[in-house]
């Protein structure tokens, strides 16, 4: 194969532009009209797996068949898969799914019952969402007949276009950080990055070979055809009922039916932890189970809070966990200092180190060096970027009727959370989870309503729009593609440019699809986007403005409480080598989430823990094709179902769930 194709090629990137437009309206789709397993809700990302094995099983041989040089080489997939995994963190929770009917959801169920004319509406600045109220009722009504799925662009524009500047800025913040911590992260301290290692197996092609090696392997098909048979069973039985489904999950009541364990099974999570450090996997089921019993301990002795926060079940234990996720991070940063020092010393002067060059043609850093080529922009450009970007989001939000002040404290709040959950995807393999307490009950639990005012609670509220459940956004999936990223031989400097693409094409597609989807059909008659999740920060402006809550004390102590518990156990786990438990799991131990996978990560836990102990580190080798086909098998099978179900009209068919 040709040198010339070894790295990030034209036809490698149109068909990433390809996959990104599939995904954008694929997913923006699914979600609100098939509703069956969701695709790319949380940091898994299965639409982009499910792809890439359409690519490796069918597309690739095929291009083979047709003429040997058409294959595509293994930096032609990793750059197409890379574009894939970006783009499935827009369609979705990412943004789509939250921006349109957070734009307008006040504005629709606004009554003379709720009152939020009167108590914020009045706040929102003109150019921050759409006004036209036939273009509104419309839009979560459905058109009339005659009209179809026509989208009242001219309603819509203005807010879409005064959105744009701020989310182009978060998204290149998002970059520019992971382009800083990239070397610390993979080449300094080796994180395992375990969502990536089966599209890393299947990215991998052979020199005259149709597939990738691990096809060859009969145990990794024995993976892939548990969970695609189980997967299989279950959606048949949408369409079949005198076919059993196979329960999955369960719940068990615990300390007087006060709290309740969430025992569910779930084989992409077991395929995932045997990548896991086992101080890591170990740490997620014990501090899940040690956070149950507080939890079921203060139900019973009356300890409770009266603070309401969305997305939260136990506001102390999220308190802990903010503090726990701020010291996680920090700690880290201060560990990394070296290599933040190196990068702050090369943006200063500017300067770039060169690689030195292999056999193969590819380039590699010296032992020791920082090798500022690897990266897909120069560390000046990163800071520039992370400045730039602040900067601006800083003067938006502002402008949006937040304080001044308090906008600084929420970007801070905002990269603690993003950098702390994109660190345990990388390192904890959480392909499911969110963040304990998002920024804006942060903001009001900590400086109270009194200190923001009216139009600063009010700005907090449109944050949900970028910094609501976060269980998804780009600085993870941007994370995870620069390790996909060392597959690609020669200059990695286009892949921003092919991630800004993928952003982009996702971003207008999935915007465009529900936007038609909605004018068609109606948002209240699609997802529960448009029907409980849009209640969520109008709920939250509401319920804080009315009651003028004020600072929440109790909740500093409990913050503090946990970001001490984080430092003793993160200075426990550096200092003592026999110390058996990584604390990385404490900031979302206690959430529900959480509950879901403890029981797949145990199996994994004492799985691996056999193989090492009577088989050694040879037998883990072996056994890591049949844990890489529990994660495909279950993923493909939604994304095969996910099809179906679209052929044949079928809606609400959830393969899986977790």
């Amino acid at each position: 194969m040709s040198n010339r194709r070894q790295g990030i090629t034209a036809r490698a990137f149109a068909l990433g532009a390809v996959m990104s437009l599939v995904v954008g309206a694929g997913v923006a789709y699914a979600d609100n009209v098939i509703r069956g397993s969701w695709m790319a809700i949380d940091f898994g990302s299965p639409v982009a797996l499910f792809l890439l094995f359409v690519i490796a099983v069918g597309l690739n041989p095929l291009l083979g068949a047709l003429k040997g040089s058409w294959q595509l080489s293994t930096s032609e997939v990793a750059l197409v898969y890379i574009m894939t995994l970006v783009a499935a963190s827009i369609p979705s929770m990412g943004l789509t799914g939250f921006f349109l009917p957070y734009l307008s959801g006040a504005q629709y169920y606004a009554s003379p019952e709720n009152g939020w004319v009167g108590l914020f509406i009045g706040h929102v600045p003109d150019w921050f969402v759409p006004h036209d109220d036939q273009a509104i009722k419309s839009f979560y009504e459905g058109n009339p007949k005659e009209l179809g799925g026509k989208i009242a662009w001219t309603a819509w524009m203005p807010a879409l276009l005064a959105w744009i500047p701020f989310l182009v800025s978060l998204y290149l913040v998002m970059i520019a950080i992971m382009v800083i911590l990239r070397r610390q992260w993979i080449d300094h301290e080796r994180l395992v990055y375990p969502l990536m290692q089966p599209p890393l197996a299947m990215i991998e092609q052979e020199p005259g070979r149709p597939f990738p090696a691990i096809f060859r392997s009969w145990i990794f098909w024995i993976g892939v055809a548990i969970p695609f048979s189980v997967g299989a069973i279950n959606a048949l039985h949408a369409y079949y009922e005198f076919i059993p489904r196979i329960e999955l999950s369960g719940s068990l009541s615990i300390f007087r039916r006060t709290t309740s364990l969430r025992p569910t099974l779930s084989f992409s999570i077991i395929g995932l932890t045997y990548f896991l450090s086992r101080d890591v996997a170990l740490g997620i089921w014990v501090f899940n189970l040690l956070a149950k019993t507080q939890e079921g301990v203060f139900n019973i002795l009356g300890v409770t809070s009266n603070e309401r926060m969305e997305w939260v079940t136990v506001p102390i234990l999220a308190h802990q966990a903010i503090g726990a996720m701020t010291v996680f991070v920090l700690m880290g940063l201060w560990m990394g200092r070296r290599h933040l020092a190196t990068v702050a010393r090369l943006a200063w002067s500017g300067g770039e180190q060169k690689p030195t060059s292999t056999t193969d043609g590819s380039s590699a850093a010296s032992p020791g060096s920082t090798d500022e080529a690897q990266e897909i922009f120069t560390y000046r450009t990163a800071v520039l970027l992370l400045v730039g970007g602040t900067a601006f989001m800083w003067w938006w939000l502002w402008k949006s009727g937040m304080p001044f002040w308090a906008v600084g404290i929420l970007l801070f709040v905002a990269f603690i959370i993003f950098i702390g959950l994109t660190r345990m995807v990388t390192e904890g393999g959480f392909f499911i989870t969110r963040a304990p307490m998002n920024p804006g009950n942060f903001m009001i639990s900590g400086f109270g309503v009194e200190s923001m005012g009216v139009a600063g609670v009010t700005s907090l509220g449109y944050t949900f729009v970028w910094a609501g459940e976060m269980r998804i956004f780009v600085m993870a999936a941007c994370a995870n593609a620069l390790k996909v990223a060392e597959c690609i031989r020669g200059s990695r400097r286009p892949l921003l440019w092919a991630m800004l693409t993928a952003i982009l094409i996702s971003a207008v597609s999935s915007v465009w699809v529900e936007l038609s989807l909605c004018y068609q059909h109606g948002g209240i008659n699609l997802s529960s986007f448009y029907t409980g999740l849009v209640h969520y920060p109008f709920n939250f402006i509401s319920r804080h403005v009315t009651n003028g809550t004020p600072v929440n004390w109790a909740g500093w102590l409990w913050t503090a409480y946990g970001g001490g518990l984080m430092a003793l156990l993160m200075v426990a786990k550096q200092r003592f080598v026999w110390w058996p438990i990584h604390p990385m799991s404490l900031p979302v131990s206690s959430m529900w989430m959480t509950d879901t996978i403890v029981l797949s990560v145990f199996i994994s836990w004492m799985i691996k823990g056999v193989i090492l102990k009577f088989g050694g580190p040879a037998l883990y080798r072996k056994g890591r094709p049949l844990f890489i086909g529990l994660v495909v098998g279950q993923f493909v099978a939604m994304g095969f179902w996910v099809v179906v179900d679209y052929l044949t009209g079928m809606t609400d068919n959830v393969v899986y769930s977790l």
